[in-house]
């Protein structure tokens, strides 16, 4: 095992455009105001961050590999690509905006179609902007209804960011490790010896 981390993650960050993906992912990386709510992603942009999760009385180094995609149409195939290897994922939308969150449907599709292993999906319901129009009932619903994690964020005074991330992170480790116990008890019941 690599004695520089214990688990290499993906996680990508994709929602409709100006739902604040790129705006939270510089608050994780500690790139705070570096980038304007309103600033469009071209592409895709990729940074990394390491963590230390301790769960289950353990501790473990983390490398994350944080893609932030565009929300734009025209880069729809692009990020489409993105999905086959994450470990995880943030479906943002903004609560003030009702279009992007009924996108969302979409990307849920798009995620199940190009990456059935992946579980570990959160809606982030972000406030930019005062008028909200996506109610916090809607957004539970829809997260229940589609097998999901959900929270909110508010881009105005929210230090919330990395809580999202850590939670994340947390949630796939613990897949992780649930599915090597289920290999090694599946190996053990074909007569195999671990």
């Amino acid at each position: 095992m690599n004695t520089e981390y214990d688990f290499l993650f993906k996680i990508i960050f994709i929602g409709a455009q100006q739902t604040g993906k790129s705006y939270t992912l510089n608050q994780i990386v500690g790139r705070n105001g570096q980038t304007d709510l309103y600033t469009p992603t071209i592409g895709i942009e990729f940074v990394i961050k390491q963590m230390q999760i301790s769960l289950q009385n353990k501790a473990y180094k983390i490398k994350l590999q944080l893609w932030d995609t565009a929300g734009q149409e025209r880069f729809k195939v692009i990020i489409r690509d993105q999905y086959r290897s994450a470990s995880g994922i943030f479906l943002f939308c903004n609560v003030c905006d009702l279009e992007s969150f009924q996108k969302c449907s979409a990307l849920i599709e798009e995620i199940r179609k190009n990456n059935k292993e992946c579980t570990n999906v959160m809606l982030v319901g972000n406030q930019i902007g005062s008028q909200r129009v996506v109610s916090v009932d809607e957004l539970v619903t829809f997260a229940q209804s589609n097998n999901i994690m959900f929270t909110e964020l508010n881009t105005e005074n929210s230090d919330n960011e990395n809580n999202i991330l850590e939670r994340m992170v947390k949630y796939v480790i613990h897949q992780v490790l649930l599915d090597k116990e289920n290999a090694k008890l599946t190996k053990q019941e074909d007569g195999i010896l671990i």
